[in-house]
């Protein structure tokens, strides 16, 4: 249940109306690219996934955690991570330095938080995913992602609740 404060009561607000993903993605994106950026760059890349590339990643965790979780839990996995409506998989640049690549981390966070709240405001939920799937190299072929430029970081997953009656 969403909650509105004002200084004197707590209240359920109503439902917002679920936004258009495309529309809603636009804005989300147009949030992060609004945010303060140190230097001539962003440090962070937003990949919009295709269908095809979700389901190619969705069978490579199956199968990096098959081994570990058994062949039922890894089908569930597949099943779960097929189901997800939106996929945007977040990179951050990749420095010598540590410390610089720690603030350059932070920043990217900072952004993929800003298009979580702007798709939260607009109805469309969101999840952070940071499993092994994304430390693979299968995966960063799946997506197209130059491994000495950049680390991914996470996988942003979007979409409208189902409505259950």
């Amino acid at each position: 249940m969403d909650l509105r404060c004002d200084p004197l009561v707590l209240r359920p607000m109503p439902p917002a109306e679920p936004a258009s993903l495309d529309a809603a993605l636009r804005r989300a994106f147009d949030a992060a690219r609004d945010m303060p950026v140190e230097g001539a760059v962003a440090p962070w890349r937003f990949y919009h996934v295709r269908a095809e590339q979700a389901q190619a990643i969705a069978w490579l965790n199956a199968r990096l955690i098959e081994a570990d979780a058994g062949i039922e839990a890894a089908q569930a996995a597949y099943d779960q991570w097929r189901s997800v409506p939106g996929w945007v998989i977040v990179t951050c640049l990749r420095v010598d330095d540590a410390e610089e690549q720690a603030r350059l981390q932070e920043r990217c966070l900072t952004a993929v938080q800003r298009v979580s709240l702007s798709l939260w405001t607009e109805a469309v939920r969101t999840s952070w995913i940071t499993d092994l799937v994304v430390e693979s190299d299968e995966f960063y072929r799946i997506v197209g992602i130059d491994a000495e430029r950049e680390r991914a970081v996470g996988i942003l997953w979007y979409g409208h609740a189902e409505r259950r009656e």
